[in-house]
């Protein structure tokens, strides 16, 4: 891990399961709704199933896409479930009513014979608009499934789409850096160039950074004021999934088996060494920050979910929980210390609130 030496740490104290839930194939994606009431989960098979927090009971389960669901987006006032699929389509679920209320191409059909897979959703943060991205393509669109805008292509696959902190942009990466569009215009507003091949992307809460994970095992930051760079590289695997803390004092990153945890505080990482939380076996598959303050899950393919509190001095997790299969991705409960995994075996787990 870049800049540090760890050894794996002491486990914590295992983490009750509080229910789980079975489904016919591997999960995909998963969002948790904002008032924490519902999960959304999307299967290879292309099925959607919304299941009952509290209870872990399904109390929704579509056909959603021919193939898999590939992503799935609540807005934030938790009536309208957003799914897009292998098939290029995008769908727009009443949740409550439990009916579909639009379906689209997730590009013209003009554009070719296969449509391009819908990979990518994402809301603005005053729910007026969802940001769908296919292909090269990006697009906004209400919450009936009306077409507002759709932007220029990309010159390449858009590896991941997400608002600005001031809801009024949005951003997307892919190969050769990160574009950013207003919500109200059709041309870019900014273009970050940088060569290479960028995943995932995250905003600190205040604007003033942007961390992308790249294809090339390495972390780049933009430093949008001073349009400066910083590349933090050595790590193990490509790095396809980071976050920022609430406050966006800290960055945590997967790239191998250990979470790697930048400093933003103050001046920001430049000329620093990250600490690396060890405990996995094999490759770290997700990582996700609590809403609140500075506790980080990590989750890795030998099947481990690991909790952290990063303002402990002692870097070792304060809760552990484990299943059979790997781990594909995680999300916390909004309001409670609670975690969600989904699993490769198609489980999906609701884990005890860690105090």
């Amino acid at each position: 891990m870049p800049g540090v030496t760890s050894r794996p740490a002491a486990a914590g104290p295992s983490v009750g399961i509080r229910w789980r839930v079975q489904l016919d194939e591997a999960p995909l994606a998963m969002r948790v709704s904002s008032d924490g009431s519902w999960l959304a989960v999307g299967t290879g098979d292309g099925a959607l199933t919304v299941i009952d927090t509290d209870r872990g009971l399904v109390q929704r389960h579509w056909a959603a896409h021919a193939f898999g669901t590939l992503a799935v987006a609540w807005s934030p006032d938790g009536t309208t479930l957003v799914s897009g699929g292998q098939d290029g389509i995008v769908r727009f679920w009443d949740h409550q009513g439990d009916a579909q209320r639009a379906a689209a191409d997730g590009v013209p059909a003009s554009t070719g014979r296969h449509r391009p897979w819908v990979e990518h959703l994402a809301w603005s943060p005053d729910g007026a608009l969802c940001a769908v991205a296919a292909g090269a393509h990006v697009s906004l669109w209400t919450a009936d499934g009306s077409l507002v805008r759709r932007y220029a292509p990309l010159r390449s696959t858009v590896a991941d789409v997400q608002w600005l902190p001031d809801g009024h942009r949005l951003s997307a990466s892919g190969y050769g850096g990160v574009t950013v569009w207003s919500r109200h215009d059709d041309a870019p507003v900014d273009q970050l160039d940088w060569k290479g091949s960028f995943f995932s992307h995250a905003w600190s809460p205040n604007g003033k950074w942007l961390a992308a994970g790249m294809q090339e095992s390495a972390v780049h930051i933009f430093e949008i004021a001073s349009r400066g760079n910083l590349e933090m590289t050595g790590y193990h695997q490509k790095v396809t999934r980071l976050a920022f803390s609430s406050d966006g004092k800290k960055l945590v990153t997967n790239g191998g088996p250990y979470a790697c945890v930048w400093n933003f505080a103050g001046a920001g990482p430049a000329g620093t060494s990250p600490v690396s939380l060890g405990g996995h076996v094999l490759p770290i598959s997700d990582v996700a920050f609590y809403r609140q303050g500075l506790w980080v899950a990590t989750g890795a393919e030998d099947g481990q979910v690991l909790m952290w509190d990063l303002t402990q001095t002692t870097r070792r997790p304060v809760a552990t929980a484990f299943a059979p299969s790997g781990v594909q991705t995680l999300t916390w409960h909004p309001r409670e210390r609670r975690l969600f995994s989904a699993h490769q075996d198609g489980w999906v787990h609701s884990w005890a609130a860690v105090r």
